[in-house]
């Protein structure tokens, strides 16, 4: 960072529709709001100077989060106090800036975070919850993504990964999966991942749009402590 500038930390949420756009319109958005308030900050230093803005765990297309964060380098005479006004007032409903503060931790020390899953079909019933609460006490073995294998994929046992789980039934037809999982680089483990295990293990379908309907949301993050990320 160069001399005049202070780094800022915005914590955001992305929900509604918000949660289908890829991390490169998320990246867009946020510079033509930057622009738009006003609010100056760093740029890149090469023939096409742009908004310098780095984002830390940011979440899969399709998943909701209340707690998404964004550090920018802003000139030393920013107003922190109003950067979440004058930024709320030129982005989409759907994404808001919660919080702006001087950063406490590096990204690097992102070690967790937590989601809610919720799952709406015909299959759960008053045993669906006490089974998926027993699955994820054993090992579970899903499909990732790797560079080791030359088909690209591999099974990884995921259970070691899971800080804590817990399914409980909201109504009939209805449940919510509170999670904690590692959220780190080397073991970070995708919530979908608990969703494609409890189909493989439970011999069930929770992902035919005609029939059932699961949604998931970031709720927190925390550093390796176990405190919450600032």
């Amino acid at each position: 960072m160069v001399s005049g500038y202070k780094k800022l930390r915005l914590k955001f949420s992305k929900t509604g529709n918000a949660k289908f756009i890829s991390h490169l319109d998320l990246d867009r958005t946020m510079k033509t709001a930057l622009t738009r308030a006003g609010i100056r900050v760093e740029h890149t230093h090469g023939f096409n100077p742009r908004p310098y803005l780095v984002f830390s765990l940011p979440a899969s297309v399709g998943t909701e989060s209340v707690c998404e964060f964004l550090d920018v380098n802003a000139e030393e005479d920013t107003d922190a106090a109003t950067v979440a006004e004058r930024l709320n007032a030129n982005l989409p409903d759907d994404i808001r800036i919660t919080d702006v503060y001087t950063p406490e931790n590096e990204f690097k020390k992102i070690k967790d975070a937590g989601y809610e899953l919720r799952i709406i079909s015909p299959v759960i019933d008053a045993g669906f919850c006490e089974r998926v609460n027993e699955l994820f006490r054993s090992p579970v073995l899903v499909e990732k993504r790797t560079k080791k294998t030359e088909s690209g994929f591999a099974e990884v046992d995921i259970q070691p990964y899971i800080r804590s789980l817990e399914c409980t039934p909201v109504r009939d037809g209805e449940a919510l999966i509170e999670t904690v999982v590692s959220a780190d680089n080397a073991t970070y483990v995708n919530p979908e991942y608990i969703i494609k295990a409890i189909c493989k293990y439970l011999n069930t379908d929770l992902t035919d749009p005609s029939s059932c309907l699961y949604t998931v949301t970031r709720t927190c993050v925390y550093g390796q402590g176990g405190e919450i990320f600032r």
